[in-house]
């Protein structure tokens, strides 16, 4: 088999999805200290998905907008690049 042949097959082959990776606090119960981080991270002007990230909740942005939600918070999102 010729070397154009072996690299255009393996590019060809089918890859495994990508899965977001987990953080260590993802899907967790909310404690209070996690309220108040997350608080005092909006307030402050850090985006959610920065807040997510302080919380050691990168995987699960989503749940961190729906808590900052309930608790009435006002957030911004990180602006696609």
């Amino acid at each position: 088999m010729s070397l154009r042949r072996k690299r255009r097959s393996r590019l060809l082959r089918p890859r495994a999805p990508y899965i977001q990776p987990m953080d260590i606090y993802d899907g967790e119960p909310w404690t209070e200290m996690d309220i108040e981080d997350l608080t005092a991270a909006l307030k402050s002007g850090d985006t959610i998905e920065d807040a997510a990230h302080h919380l050691c909740r990168s995987g699960t942005v989503e749940d961190v907008r729906l808590k900052a939600e309930e608790l009435g918070l006002k957030y911004t999102r990180r602006k696609p690049s």
